[in-house]
């Protein structure tokens, strides 16, 4: 059975859910996703122990520092 894969747009799409981001077909950009999506989910299972805005801050952070390791991933893909 073929594997449904996302297309070459969609997988930088700014934010995925756990089920597109299986859908990525490089096993170096999922992983790259991956991470990112479960270190915002982490932040958001610690809100109870820090602010709104500091939550805020730390998942625009990790959006910046995913966003840096994607243009550097595809660069080396070219």
């Amino acid at each position: 059975m073929d594997k449904k894969y996302l297309s070459e747009e969609d997988q930088y799409k700014e934010i995925l859910n756990q089920c597109e981001i299986a859908m990525i077909k490089d096993n170096e950009l999922r992983a790259i996703r991956s991470k990112y999506w479960n270190l915002r989910h982490q932040a958001f299972i610690d809100e109870n122990r820090i602010s709104d805005k500091q939550l805020e801050i730390i998942c625009d952070e990790l959006c910046i520092r995913e966003q840096k390791e994607i243009d550097e991933y595809r660069k080396r893909k070219g």
